[in-house]
């Protein structure tokens, strides 16, 4: 929603303000890195909080609209019953933001760069970390806000990556000068794509569903008459291949996701045997059991083998066991699955969790970062 938003902005010449997440103690409703969007009529895309510090912000968006200059807050909900904004929403936390003017007319320079950044996301099969600029002793050539690669900076042979937090006292070149700037380091997730095989009715609920979670979509089916941009509006690709063909030119690498749903079993065959063939990272088989063990038997008769390894990432039946029934139930159902596998999660209720609820990839973060501070 962000990033859609973003680049609507861009586009229009339309000033917005990138408020972003730098720090946080204790417990808060949205992580360090967490973004929203924040335009000149006070309208927001994307949360910080419950809702409870968002009118405030945008008072602090209009200066940061009128002077230009980034600009930092420090929210302490710790004891919000006496604050203004809190109404005792009992978060037991402290954040603090920083919110960056984004102006596509006058920081063109600026603006494309995020831009490449923002692109980067679709076509990098890896993370990569950049830098945000919260302070720097030479605002002419790189102030506050100012977004830049980790090649940029002196640490680059450090071993720092996939951390998200602040660092203080770095030393940037430009020009032939050395600038000393305290960043905001953060790890950007490429977006996770997914190809569905198979378009029929119970397809358009699950898209809708990975469209939601801002997931890049892409359905393949060999029935013109399904596929279409009319059942499938919001999907970013949609691929026709003649029947019992497995899509030509289809990359798949360690961030590429698949579910196999024709209910078409010739096809179902085809497409599974592509599959495992070219590492996806998680292949989703909507059916029961033994309708995996009779395509195994008929893969083996054809001298295809599936490695254990490759099995491992084979989901059949697919889903989370929620009691789903509806096709909008059986998407939920898949998509929390896939979600819980991209996150390396535990598949618990929440209150059965021990420790914090976050995930073990956001904590392992912060802890490479505390020990490189």
């Amino acid at each position: 929603m962000v990033i859609t938003e973003l680049k609507r902005c861009i586009k229009n010449n339309q000033k917005a303000i990138l408020a972003t997440i730098i720090d946080k103690k204790g417990s808060s409703y949205r992580q360090v890195g967490a973004k929203s969007l924040i335009l000149l009529d006070g309208s927001s895309f994307g949360v910080l909080s419950g809702g409870c510090i968002e009118q405030d912000l945008f008072e602090h968006a209009k200066e940061v609209f009128e002077k230009g200059e980034a600009k930092q807050i420090v929210y302490d909900l710790r004891h919000d019953d006496q604050t203004p904004w809190g109404l005792g929403v009992g978060c037991n936390g402290e954040i603090t933001i920083l919110l960056s003017l984004i102006d596509p007319v006058n920081k063109k320079r600026e603006v494309e760069k995020m831009m490449s950044i923002v692109n980067r996301q679709y076509t990098s099969a890896k993370p990569f970390t950049i830098g945000t600029v919260i302070s720097s002793n030479n605002h002419e050539v790189i102030p506050p806000g100012s977004i830049i690669e980790t090649m940029e900076l002196d640490f680059v042979h450090n071993p720092l990556n996939k951390v998200n937090g602040i660092l203080e006292d770095q030393s940037l070149t430009i020009d032939g000068k050395t600038i000393n700037v305290t960043i905001f380091l953060q790890t950007i997730s490429p977006t996770p794509s997914i190809i569905v095989f198979g378009a029929g009715p119970d397809a358009w609920s699950l898209t809708k569903q990975l469209k939601l979670l801002h997931w890049h979509v892409t359905i393949v089916d060999h029935r013109p008459g399904y596929l279409n941009k009319e059942n499938f509006p919001n999907v970013d690709e949609l691929k026709l291949v003649s029947p019992r063909e497995f899509p030509e030119g289809l990359e798949l690498n360690e961030n590429s996701y698949a579910v196999i749903m024709s209910h078409h079993y010739e096809q179902d065959f085809i497409f599974l045997e592509g599959l495992i063939q070219r590492g996806a990272a998680y292949i989703g088989l909507l059916g029961p059991k033994r309708r995996f063990e009779n395509l195994k038997k008929d893969l083996q008769a054809k001298g295809v083998y599936i490695s254990q390894n490759v099995e491992d990432n084979i989901h059949s039946p697919i889903g989370l066991d929620i009691g789903s029934e509806t096709p909008e139930e059986i998407a939920l159902s898949i998509a929390a699955e896939i979600m819980s596998h991209k996150n390396k999660a535990s598949h618990l209720p929440l209150k059965r969790k021990k420790g914090s609820i976050h995930t073990a990839i956001f904590q392992n973060q912060n802890s490479k970062l505390k020990e490189l501070v």
